[in-house]
């Protein structure tokens, strides 16, 4: 039951932030920092996909501890919470299939880069 608390304390708390921020200080989502500096539509479902593979290196590495519980809360609390608008954002198909021909190599990359970091990790425990 403790698990279960911590776990959902941590999946409510991102929903609870994002949500106020948006509501009380609107202005900040209109010009992110992360866009304006970068280019790159960085959403906090990005973010909690990254709480999310953090959560499962630690389970597979550690097991279940409340470190891996509360990543795992946090990442799927950013997810969930911009799961339903992404599914209602318009889109460009003919540009995001152009997108997804030319990311090959960098997701490739970025797939490697996560083996190796889970297999070094393993050896490091």
């Amino acid at each position: 039951m403790k698990d279960l608390f911590l776990f959902l304390s941590f999946l409510i708390l991102p929903f609870l932030y994002w949500r106020s921020v948006f509501f009380l200080m609107r202005k900040t989502f209109d010009k992110p920092f992360t866009r304006t500096k970068t280019g790159l539509q960085v959403h906090h479902f990005h973010y909690g996909i990254v709480f999310v593979a953090i959560a499962a290196l630690i389970l597979v590495i550690s097991g279940k501890n409340g470190l891996s519980l509360a990543f795992l809360g946090i990442g799927l609390g950013l997810i969930l919470d911009e799961f339903i608008p992404s599914l209602q954002m318009p889109g460009n198909r003919p540009l995001e299939l152009e997108i997804y021909q030319r990311t090959l190599w960098p997701t490739l990359v970025l797939f490697v880069a996560f083996v190796i970091l889970a297999i070094a990790l393993y050896l490091l425990m």
